[in-house]
């Protein structure tokens, strides 16, 4: 195999980065002579807004141009893992991936989440996408919801581009003891727990996971809701108003064998987002067994498929039944339960890999 080149940035936590790490591991498992390499990460210090202006303090756009032209050129490969920086790169045999059009879909929501210049940003990503896109030999994405919002906004030749899925660490995301788990977690081992992860954006939908678990408390009044994630001041005044405050625990910074464990620990995942590039917590949740009820928007149906609950994201009603069914009734719970780790089989980090390796064939030949 020819020698291929990885180029992602360092956002911590984020999919991006997990899914360059993981896809870096999977390849390098098959071919030895795969490198990645990673910007410098103060460059991806959300909300990116060192890319706007020098007063930032940050990397300017001149910064960016100056490390791609550092990049190594003697590869036969060059695939770069986030479109948003894809227009700073002019490299031989370059390949993207593009996880999410957001910067096109929901525009206005971006550039509003992004403050004073955000709207100037969103500009900014979307020309360097388009870039990166044209320039590109092949475009990699993520799920079939991406490359139809890719065809639909940018004038790009749809046999250049492939859809890949993620994969999943089966080894980490399994079936585990939920009362171990719980104690490790220090966790009520009686309450009936609902688990949510992901951000606050406003594509998450927290307001409706929030109104439709204080609609369950009706039913079930002892149930807890468990989040992964930060807490915005948005959503923490939607708490205190919702008298929701004793009822909600949040987990922010936690590790992925931690994360693993609260899959295990809760009685469900709770998922109403309405955009996704992919959708993770919903794979990861199934491969730990958990079942999931999640929106039906985008990609998340191509993720789950009817190996779960998948409710228009903003039916708070329905969101609240199938949570009360699925808590109470242990036999549908077995059932989703079964089925979603079935359907989590067929997602795997070796089988992204192998998909990706025949791309770069593609491109060489």
């Amino acid at each position: 195999m020819h020698k291929v080149t990885l180029i992602s940035h360092d956002p911590s936590q984020s999919g991006v980065w997990r899914y360059s790490l993981a896809l870096f591991k999977a390849l390098r498992s098959l071919c030895k002579n795969v490198d990645l390499v990673v910007t410098p990460s103060t460059y991806v210090k959300p909300p990116y807004l060192e890319l706007l202006k020098p007063l930032y303090g940050g990397i300017t756009y001149a910064h960016v141009r100056l490390f791609a032209v550092s990049i190594q050129s003697n590869a036969n490969i060059h695939h770069l893992l986030n479109s948003t920086i894809s227009g700073y790169f002019n490299l031989n045999k370059l390949i993207i991936t593009v996880h999410d059009l957001m910067p096109f879909t929901l525009f206005k929501e971006r550039a509003e989440s992004w403050a004073k210049f955000g709207w100037l940003f969103n500009f900014g990503i979307q020309r360097s996408t388009r870039n990166g896109v044209y320039n590109a030999e092949r475009v990699i994405c993520i799920s079939e919801s991406t490359k139809r919002d890719l065809l639909r906004f940018i004038d790009v030749d749809p046999k250049k581009v492939r859809v890949i899925y993620h994969g999943v660490d089966h080894e980490l995301f399994k079936p585990r003891d939920k009362l171990e788990a719980r104690r490790r977690l220090g966790l009520p081992l009686d309450r009936p727990i609902i688990l949510n992860v992901g951000s606050e954006e406003p594509r998450k939908n927290t307001y409706v996971l929030l109104e439709s678990f204080k609609e369950l408390l009706n039913y079930i009044p002892s149930a807890l809701l468990v989040r992964i994630g930060e807490r915005t001041t948005r959503i923490e005044r939607l708490i205190k108003v919702l008298d929701l405050s004793s009822k909600v625990l949040y987990r922010k910074a936690v590790s992925d064998q931690e994360l693993a464990l609260y899959y295990n620990a809760a009685g469900l995942l709770c998922f109403p987002s309405y955009y996704e590039g992919f959708g993770n917590p919903p794979l990861e949740a199934m491969a730990s067994g958990l079942p999931v009820i999640a929106g039906n928007r985008t990609s998340i149906p191509e993720v789950v498929g009817d190996a779960g609950i998948l409710l228009d994201p903003f039916d708070v009603d329905g969101f609240a039944y199938w949570m009360h069914e699925i808590l109470s009734n242990e036999d549908l719970r077995i059932k989703f339960s079964e089925k979603g780790y079935r359907r989590s089989m067929n997602f795997s980090w070796e089988k992204c890999a192998w998909e990706t390796l025949e791309v770069y064939r593609e491109v060489l030949n």
